[in-house]
């Protein structure tokens, strides 16, 4: 089986030249390859305007990840700061993963371009990812691997958290293949080098941040070395350059921040990136910074169309990435005198409440005084890069004239008396807008060969069943359909389903053959002087290192070791005979 899945730059296989479309989408052309992808921009079949990116994934021992890669990227959609899901469904044996495509360019990349950033660009996106992270967090997925190439900047200079392609959910089984870990060498922090069950990745995600900011404001790295095990002990046993001795631009309080992120200890980092926003507020209050970070920051020109570069740039797995913005209030909080009003307390909306009006009414506590006025900030950003401002308020309540754009409103009131005195700004609050489309139906058809239990948004509407034909809401519609004797055992479908349109969903289950198996016995396979070695049965990689025991069939088998010693790779190969009741065991020496 192979996996094609529409997001990210992590996992692919080749595209058969005659392949012009995969389900409803036509592939374009080859945008990227990632490790162990190749990547596709495809538009739809019906809206040519609707562009897409394909992942084709080839490595079955990662099947289950993208699955999971794919049901956490539901969990986390609708975000702004995270590539949406457009479509997951069955093409023949593959499964697809339809993601939006993303015009921009990636952090790295910026960072290539310009050799460092600003304070005020570096902070401005880390705020906007470290709230990305903090709304993951909160539904209890890590990102796990946090790195410039894994942040975009799209043209309107919004950034993107990509690749939720090796996230983990507090619930999901362990899907790393034994004796691996997951994450990038130069930004993973030192736990995950050796995982465990007991790792809080929320503070490897912090590491991760902090190590990027590092990046970001130097243009260098923390920590350095030859291969994963020299950068690992460097990360254990050493401590970093601070960063204000290779950027004296950047302030004493933001390197404290930087250094307390990467902290060896996980204990010694920041308990949440919460946290660490609010170290990040203190900070732009105690050193002033005010008015307007740079708004898309940093932009690199784009490659000329006859050369090739990457000017596309997605997320896998996750993913992924989605996400409610939680900021850093870049706001400049003015002392005044005993005379100055107080700031006022926001009473409406209530924060963090979801409405269904495009006029929301505002409120406020009255702190201005007889003859004062107040001044109140809305804006659909959490630092109000651009914010609608409605000054000369005489009495503490507003409505708007116009409505107001769905999705995310944050909002701030400062009062000013007759005299002219101002109170600070008000606390940030913010709610969310959702407008409910007016209910509309259409069909949808699910056909199973030959037979199965058919599931539409998680409810049996087919016990097995052929065939079964629904009347259902317009909008989007998982459908699920199980046969336990089968090979695939479940498949799933996602469908967007139009007023009145009649949408069908097919699903063919193989089954196993009903010749006889063989009879299984084991081999014991290990390896000195370390273990850890990959092993290769008859050539098939085996999902787990040595030391272990295979089954495998009795008889003459060819068995492979492959090891990495003092950074070269040494490869070890025998040919034994296994019989059935014996102790079968092989160790591979690589010293000699």
């Amino acid at each position: 089986m192979s996996i094609i899945i529409a997001c990210d730059f992590s996992t692919a296989y080749l595209l058969r030249v005659s392949d012009q479309y995969i389900g409803s989408y036509k592939v374009l052309e080859k945008v990227g390859v990632g490790g162990m992808a190749k990547v596709y921009l495809a538009v739809h079949r019906d809206v040519p305007n609707l562009k897409v990116v394909l992942k084709i994934l080839t490595d079955p021992r990662l099947v289950e990840r993208f699955r999971h890669e794919a049901d956490k990227l539901a969990l986390l959609g609708g975000h702004s700061h995270i590539c949406q899901i457009k479509h997951f469904f069955n093409h023949g044996d593959d499964i697809v993963i339809a993601m939006e495509y993303i015009d921009g360019v990636t952090l790295d990349e910026i960072i290539k371009e310009k050799k460092k950033l600003s304070v005020k660009e570096s902070l401005r996106i880390i705020n906007d990812v470290l709230a990305t992270l903090e709304f993951a967090h909160q539904k209890g997925i890590y990102h796990r691997d946090i790195k410039p190439s894994n942040i975009m900047i799209d043209s309107k200079g919004q950034v993107k958290v990509i690749d939720f392609g090796i996230a983990k959910a507090e619930t999901d089984p362990d899907l790393t293949v034994a004796g691996g870990s997951c994450g990038t060498p130069t930004y993973m922090a030192p736990e995950q080098f050796t995982p465990s069950g007991h790792i809080n990745y929320a503070l490897a995600d912090i590491y991760a941040v902090g190590t990027m900011l590092y990046n970001m404001l130097t243009g260098d790295l923390p920590f350095k070395g030859e291969d994963q095990f020299a950068l690992r002990d460097a990360k254990l046993f050493t401590e970093p350059v601070k960063p204000r001795e290779l950027n004296h631009e950047i302030p004493v309080p933001l390197e404290k921040i930087i250094l307390k992120a990467i902290d060896k200890n996980p204990e010694g980092r920041f308990a949440t990136t919460s946290q660490m926003q609010k170290a990040i507020g203190v900070l732009v209050r105690e050193i002033g910074i005010s008015g307007r970070i740079e708004d898309a920051g940093p932009v690199i020109p784009r490659k000329s169309a006859g050369k090739k570069g990457p000017a596309l740039k997605v997320a896998s797995v996750f993913a992924v990435l989605a996400v409610c913005v939680v900021a850093v209030y870049l706001v400049f909080i003015r002392g005044g005198s005993k005379d100055t009003p107080a700031s006022p307390v926001l009473f409406q909306p209530e924060t963090n409440v979801v409405i269904n009006t495009n006029r929301p009414s505002f409120a406020w506590e009255p702190t201005a005084g007889e003859g004062g006025t107040y001044t109140l900030e809305y804006s659909d950003d959490s630092m109000f890069l651009s914010p609608q401002v409605v000054s000369g308020l005489t009495v503490a309540s507003y409505t708007p004239a116009e409505d107001l754009a769905e999705g995310a409103c944050f909002w701030r009131v400062q009062a000013i008396d007759r005299d002219g005195n101002s109170s600070g700004l008000s606390t940030v609050s913010s709610f969310t807008i959702e407008i409910a489309p007016e209910a509309t139906e259409g069909i949808i058809t699910v056909a199973v060969q030959p037979r199965g239990d058919i599931y539409i948004d998680g409810d049996l509407v087919g016990k097995d069943e052929e065939q079964a034909l629904v009347t259902l809401d317009t909008g989007r519609h998982i459908i699920r359909v199980e046969n336990q004797g089968s090979v695939q055992k479940v498949m799933v479908d996602t469908i967007l389903l139009a007023e009145n349109g009649n949408e069908t969903s097919n699903f063919r289950f193989t089954f196993p053959s009903s010749q006889p198996k063989q009879a299984l016995t084991s081999i014991r396979v290990g390896s000195k002087p370390l273990n850890g070695a990959l092993v290769y049965i008859d050539g098939q990689l085996q999902d787990r290192r040595t030391p272990n025991t295979y089954e495998v069939t009795s008889g003459r088998h060819v068995i492979k070791a492959v090891l990495t010693l003092a950074g070269k790779q040494l490869e070890r190969t025998d040919t034994v005979s296994v019989v059935t009741g014996n102790a079968n065991k092989l160790i591979f020496d690589f010293e000699n």
